[in-house]
């Protein structure tokens, strides 16, 4: 069995997240930053909690530590400034978090057995997206963002998603909080409304899904009285990883560097350096 080469978890919480949370509220990022290293997998098993349940499958949860440290690596070499990553990784946690970490081992376990792994294509690094449950399929990266680095970000059958008793939610509006000529113009190959026409303007359909607290963009609208009924599919924006889906797989002894080949074909998963860029950020 391999031995943890951090804290355990409620020591993360006190070693990690009070000096460099405090120490910055009180003397700023900088003195912050001198006093200590950053490391990378102390700040995982709080950082997932707040991503995916404790109630998730060991795989899953291994899976989705590989996904937020890719995307911790992808701001590190996108960034000039590490305390812009560190402060955009504060704003992430929630006290929430922070007692689902302590209470469960599972966030360490799965930190500890991926550690330093990371989604790569041709060996680049990229935003990795999740989402709780998709429609029965993920989306396409191309036709949701309209641009050719998008590509990666393949569409991928996950119908086992609707087998989930959260599949379909309904949520009704009063009319006299949406536009008066309201139309779905467009939808995507996996189901999820693109665009809308409200009024002689276009709405974007995720923009409007999160404005009117719909689960999903993939709904059907229907009307009733006074009130419009908007049906939901899934749970989230649909691209990349359903962990929903993901888990299914896992309760079938798939691990999860295949759980993630499924959902992100064409790449790979290579270790990194905790280091890595590190040295080339700035404090400020």
């Amino acid at each position: 069995m391999k031995k943890s080469s951090f804290p355990s978890t409620m020591s993360i919480f006190f070693l990690f997240f009070v000096p460099y949370i405090v120490t910055a509220v009180f003397n700023g990022m900088d003195t912050t930053l001198i006093n200590r290293k950053f490391n990378v997998e102390e700040v995982l098993p709080v950082l997932i909690a707040g991503q995916i349940g404790d109630s998730y499958e060991l795989e899953t949860i291994k899976a989705q530590a590989i996904i937020a440290r890719s995307n911790i690596y992808r701001k590190i070499s996108e960034e000039k400034s590490l305390s812009d990553i560190l402060m955009q990784i504060r704003d992430q946690v929630h006290i929430d978090s922070v007692h689902s970490a302590v209470m469960q081992k599972n966030y360490e376990t799965a930190v500890i057995a991926t550690e330093s792994r990371v989604i790569t294509w041709t060996g680049e690094l990229k935003t990795v997206p999740y989402h709780e449950l998709s429609a029965g399929r993920t989306r396409a990266g191309e036709e949701v963002f309209h641009s050719d680095d998008s590509l990666y970000l393949k569409s991928v059958q996950s119908s086992v998603d609707k087998d989930s008793k959260e599949f379909l939610n309904c949520v009704y509006i009063n009319k006299n909080v949406l536009p008066e000529i309201f139309q779905i113009k467009s939808r995507d190959s996996a189901g999820y409304v693109m665009e809308i026409l409200a009024d002689g303007k276009i709405l974007e359909g995720e923009s409007f899904r999160k404005g009117m607290g719909l689960t999903s963009a993939n709904f059907t609208v229907q009307n009733k009285g006074n009130r419009v009924r908007f049906l939901c599919r899934g749970r989230g924006h649909g691209m990349g990883f359903s962990q929903y889906g993901g888990n299914e797989m896992a309760k079938k002894s798939k691990t999860a560097e295949e759980i993630l080949d499924y959902y992100f074909p064409g790449s790979e998963i290579e270790k990194i350096s905790n280091d890595f860029r590190l040295e080339s950020l700035s404090c400020s």
